[in-house]
């Protein structure tokens, strides 16, 4: 997957749930930023939180913004719901800066992979928000 400014390499997510204790999820995150590698690991309380603390850290270095940027809400919903299981989805995710919100959404047949892809979307309209915001104030 191609961004503006970055791509994805690969990305994977798994979650644990041991003895009916709290789950945790873990995902691991490659992309090419910058024109070089960043790689990282995070953990999180679903598979969505731990790709976005992913996510942050492989653009902190490159893209300090992104520190500020928040999902404050996040809906799934099915799109073709005859197929059960294996039906499309939609994620709507809505992100903050703290000042400003914006909405960002993808359809898969994949909830994960319907997920990600509205999170770096929500990604990249937070940094480009940003970039415009100190454009207008410079």
């Amino acid at each position: 997957m191609s961004h503006p400014y970055f791509n994805v390499v690969s990305y994977s997510v798994s979650s644990k749930r041991v003895n009916g204790g709290r789950s945790i999820a873990k995902a691991s995150l490659e992309l090419e930023v910058g024109g070089k590698r960043a790689r990282h690991s995070a953990t999180g309380v679903g598979p969505v939180h731990a790709l976005e603390a992913a996510l942050r850290a492989c653009l902190g270095d490159e893209y300090p913004e992104v520190a500020d940027l928040r999902l404050c809400d996040y809906q799934v919903s099915v799109v073709d719901a005859e197929l059960g299981t294996q039906a499309r989805v939609r994620v709507i995710i809505q992100a903050t800066d703290g000042l400003s919100t914006w909405d960002a959404g993808s359809v898969s047949e994949n909830v994960i992979d319907a997920s990600f892809e509205a999170l770096c979307s929500a990604t990249v309209m937070g940094i480009l928000q940003t970039r415009l915001e100190r454009q207008r104030t410079a």
